[in-house]
């Protein structure tokens, strides 16, 4: 599990940030807020809408269809609304990952002049645990509006897309708004320290198409217990539990 030190000096980055640079939409447009979000619901059914506590205390808005696809009451959620606790629910072996997906989101936009922030949209990718211990593949994007130039609310947008596409590893892209949504960024933490060796890719290959441990064996001219110990390796190595998982995160 990750350390909560860690989560709290990138949070202590960030709020020194807020504080130094960005304009935040306050109380005083909380009700403006809430009729948005409720009607954007409405269009979008499949997508749960959260403002960011983290950066707006005043303004608490949750949809109504977080629960369903959080897998947590919305007591619980509304209790536990906060980066810390949020992060107890991400898959452990997910969370040093997304951290750092985090931490190259606030270098990047804070390069960026915060009224351009709106222009700029994050998705993280990864997986998260509902209340009965399930893992859920989310698909969380990070927003802003600029309320009439009266300052910044940063929001989220968080889908479960379990069912849609395989998960293959934490990372964020980077999106920016011109006359669409174009893509300009992305980074994945784990393509850093997880590269193939030759003979694991060897494996790899040969797995997708399908051949068997003794026909993998017989094809690199190993024993069944080195492919298996290989495998094993690339299990942990991945952070996965099955074949399916490992080529999904090799794809």
């Amino acid at each position: 599990m990750m350390r909560e030190g860690m989560l709290q000096r990138t949070t202590e980055r960030v709020t020194s940030y807020i504080q130094q640079y960005v304009t935040l939409a306050g109380a005083e447009k909380r009700e403006e807020v809430f009729r948005l979000f409720d009607n954007m619901q409405h269009f979008f059914p499949h997508w749960g809408i959260m403002t960011c506590q983290h950066m707006h205390p005043d303004i608490l808005y949750m949809s109504d269809n977080c629960p369903y696809i959080l897998g947590h009451s919305y007591e619980y959620l509304d209790k536990n609304n906060s980066i810390h606790k949020y992060f107890d629910h991400v898959h452990e072996a997910d969370q040093a990952d997304l951290h750092s997906c985090f931490a190259f989101q606030h270098d990047y936009l804070q390069a960026i002049l915060p009224e351009q922030h709106q222009y700029y949209r994050s998705v993280f990718h990864y997986r998260f645990k509902t209340a009965d211990g399930q893992s859920i593949y989310l698909q969380d994007e990070k927003a802003v509006l600029n309320l009439n130039g009266e300052g910044n609310l940063y929001y989220y947008l968080v889908r479960d897309v379990t069912a849609e596409k395989a998960f293959n590893g934490v990372k964020i892209e980077l999106y920016r708004h011109e006359h669409t949504l174009k893509k300009i960024n992305e980074y994945k933490p784990s393509a850093r320290h997880s590269r193939l060796s030759k003979r694991e890719g060897e494996l790899v290959t040969l797995i997708k198409q399908g051949l068997s441990t003794k026909e993998i064996a017989w094809y690199l001219k190993i024993s069944h217990h080195t492919v298996r110990n290989i495998k094993s390796k690339l299990f942990e190595k991945y952070k996965v539990n099955n074949t399916v998982e490992l080529l999904n995160m090799t794809a």
